[in-house]
């Protein structure tokens, strides 16, 4: 006889949170997620040419980030979300605090040490985020995830930028300071503000079976599809632009927080279209966009086109996710917090390993399979962007 598992039950607390009060826990994780792209000029890759060590950075922060969404699932079991959240924030600290003291000439295993730290607090960030998210992803999936991705980005910009002050700089071990500063104190306001909790309760069989569907499987290769493109082009977009056209370091820094930028800012956007525009054409025109940005990356040879391209991709990549969340949501009959952070994981691995894995070809073949590797993940997409449509109409949904 099969003993059928018992419904999660979860009580909620009687005051209702607003959304941007959870989500804005994903600026610290957008802010810590980013800062290998803009590390590698400021521990001098762009000079030393050692592509494969690079590369082994991206790793490290991808083991962190597993390592952190696994345990932060355990500690939830014990621990209300807040502490969660809070944890995470002052890991975070502490991993900043260690990445203002192993600038070279440290040893690459205690920078490689510190980012997978780092990657575990951004691990627990995003459970938290999404354990505390089910009523509000309930009511309008599509806008809580642009909001979230919003966060997100902006924490990501302040990354880039903040890097760029520490090329050649002697201020640099402050400023990670001032950072570790800022999230230490973000993680003790944390752990003082109760964050809801599902009151659901959620029967598993039929979960297993929604999370079994083609629709959930090339949702998933979408997600991860997408952001290996996004995350190739931030992880080594600065050191593409020095050794393509020899642009400053900082100017490069600076470009790759343009590039941030111009992914927020398509959110914001799209955040406007959704009432105007139906959503699969909104979908398929972002698809296209990010193909054509990466593609002006290949030709490009001067500053304008670089520009132009790094606009077109960011602006492509930033609807993909939120809008592609929405389409598939209605193949599940519920939130569930640790699928759906399992699913951002899968795909946040896709983003942080694929600069690893193009970090070790570009050392062998050059520095272009950067932006090819890019319209590869950008075709998937597309492709995959179609499947799910028509997988929708073949279902009637």
């Amino acid at each position: 006889m099969v003993t059928q598992p018992a419904p999660v039950v979860i009580p909620a607390p009687g005051e209702p949170v607003r959304p941007w009060r959870i989500l804005r826990g994903l600026t610290l994780s957008g802010f810590l997620l980013a800062l290998p792209g803009g590390l590698l000029p400021v521990w001098g890759y762009h000079v030393r040419g050692d592509l494969g060590t690079a590369a082994n950075y991206f790793a490290a922060l991808g083991a962190g980030l597993t390592g952190g969404a696994v345990l932060g699932l355990r500690l939830h079991r014990d621990h209300p979300v807040e502490r969660v959240l809070g944890a995470g924030c002052l890991t975070g600290a502490l991993s900043l605090l260690m990445l203002a003291f192993v600038a070279p000439p440290a040893s690459a295993w205690l920078q490689a040490a510190a980012l997978l730290l780092t990657g575990m607090a951004a691990g627990f960030i995003n459970t938290a985020v999404f354990e505390a998210l089910a009523a509000a992803w309930e009511g309008d999936p599509a806008r809580i995830i642009l909001q979230g991705g919003i966060f997100f980005g902006l924490g990501s910009v302040v990354s880039a930028w903040l890097l760029s002050k520490c090329i050649d700089s002697l201020d640099a071990p402050i400023l990670f300071g001032l950072a570790a500063l800022v999230a230490g104190v973000s993680g003790l306001l944390f752990l003082r503000a109760p964050l809801p909790r599902h009151a659901r309760a959620w029967p598993m069989p039929p979960a297993a079976k929604d999370l079994r569907s083609v629709l959930a499987i090339l949702f998933a290769l979408l997600l991860f599809f997408q952001f290996a493109s996004e995350w190739c082009i931030a992880g080594w977009l600065p050191v593409f632009l020095i050794d393509r056209l020899g642009l400053s370091p900082e100017t490069a820094v600076l470009l790759l927080a343009l590039y941030w930028l111009a992914l927020t800012a398509g959110r914001v956007v799209v955040a406007r279209l959704l009432r105007l525009v139906r959503h699969g054409r909104l979908l398929g025109i972002s698809a296209f966009c990010a193909l054509f940005g990466c593609i002006c990356l290949v030709a490009a040879n001067t500053r304008g086109g670089v520009v132009t391209g790094i606009l077109l991709t960011g602006f492509g990549f930033s609807a993909i996710y939120p809008l592609a969340s929405e389409r598939i949501a209605t193949r599940f009959s519920f939130y569930h917090p640790g699928y759906f952070n399992g699913i951002f994981t899968f795909a946040m691995l896709g983003g942080i390993l694929t600069p690893f894995a193009v970090g070790h070809l570009a050392a062998a073949l050059g520095l272009r399979v950067i932006p090819l590797a890019a319209i590869v993940g950008s075709c998937a997409v597309f492709v995959l962007v179609f499947l799910i449509w028509l997988g929708r109409k073949v279902s009637g949904s």
